[in-house]
C-alpha cells in the first residue's frame, strides 16, 4: 500500500503462513517464508518495475529457509535454516552455509540475520541452551564466526529475534516476560 494507507493489494493469495517478508534494495522483490510446501521454505515475488504487475512467487530454497534478508547489493539473500545461517544467490541457486550449530552450549544457534552496508558481513541473533542471546558476525565469504554482544544479565534479554543495525549499533527489544491471571463470571441471557 501507498504511504498514506491507500492503495492496498494483496500479492499472494495461499491458505499457508506467509511470513516476515523483506523487500529487496531496488523494491521490485519481496522475500518471505512460507509452509505451503509442507515445511517453512523461502519464496521470492518480483515485478519487472514499480508500475508492473507481481508474478507468482517462485520458491527459492528447497531444505528449509526462515527469515530471508537481502544483502544491501541485492546479489545474497542470508537465511536460517534448521541450526544454520546460510546464503543463496538473489536469483537463485545452491545455498552455502556459514554458521552451523550441532552444539548450542558451544555455539549458539543462528536464528536471524541482517546485513553490514557493504554486504560483506552478516550479523546474527542467536540462542545458546538457556536461550540466553547474543550478537555475532561473520564475513559473507565465510570463516569463523565472531562474538559482539553476550547478553549476560537474565533479566535483560533480547528475547524478540529481529533486531536491526547500521553497522555500528544494534537496535533490539529487552522484554520481560510478564502475565496476570484474571477470573471473570460467565452470565448467560437467554432471549425468547
Amino acid at each position: 500500500m501507498a504511504a498514506d494507507g491507500s492503495k492496498v493489494r494483496q500479492l499472494t493469495e495461499d491458505p499457508a503462513e506467509e511470513r516476515y517478508p523483506d523487500w529487496s534494495p531496488d523494491g521490485n522483490q519481496i522475500g518471505f517464508y512460507s509452509d505451503k510446501s509442507g515445511r517453512q521454505e523461502l519464496y521470492v515475488l518480483s515485478r519487472k518495475d514499480k508500475d508492473s504487475n507481481w508474478q507468482a512467487p517462485r520458491q527459492l530454497t528447497f531444505n528449509g529457509g526462515l527469515y530471508c534478508r537481502w544483502s544491501p547489493d541485492g546479489k545474497l539473500i542470508a537465511y536460517t535454516s534448521e541450526s544454520s545461517l546460510r546464503v543463496i544467490p538473489a536469483e537463485g541457486g545452491e545455498p552455502r552455509t556459514l554458521v552451523n550449530s550441532t552444539d548450542p552450549a558451544v555455539l549458539p544457534v543462528p536464528s536471524f540475520p541482517g546485513w553490514s552496508k557493504n554486504s560483506q558481513t552478516i550479523y546474527y541473533i542467536a540462542y545458546d541452551v538457556e536461550q540466553h542471546a547474543s550478537f555475532w558476525s561473520v564475513p559473507t565469504s565465510g570463516g569463523d564466526p565472531k562474538l559482539l554482544v553476550r547478553f549476560d544479565d537474565p533479566s535483560r534479554q533480547s528475547s524478540r529475534i529481529e533486531f536491526g543495525t547500521d553497522g555500528e549499533r544494534f537496535y533490539f527489544t529487552v522484554a520481560k516476560y510478564e502475565s496476570d491471571i484474571w477470573v471473570g463470571d460467565l452470565s448467560i441471557k437467554r432471549h425468547r
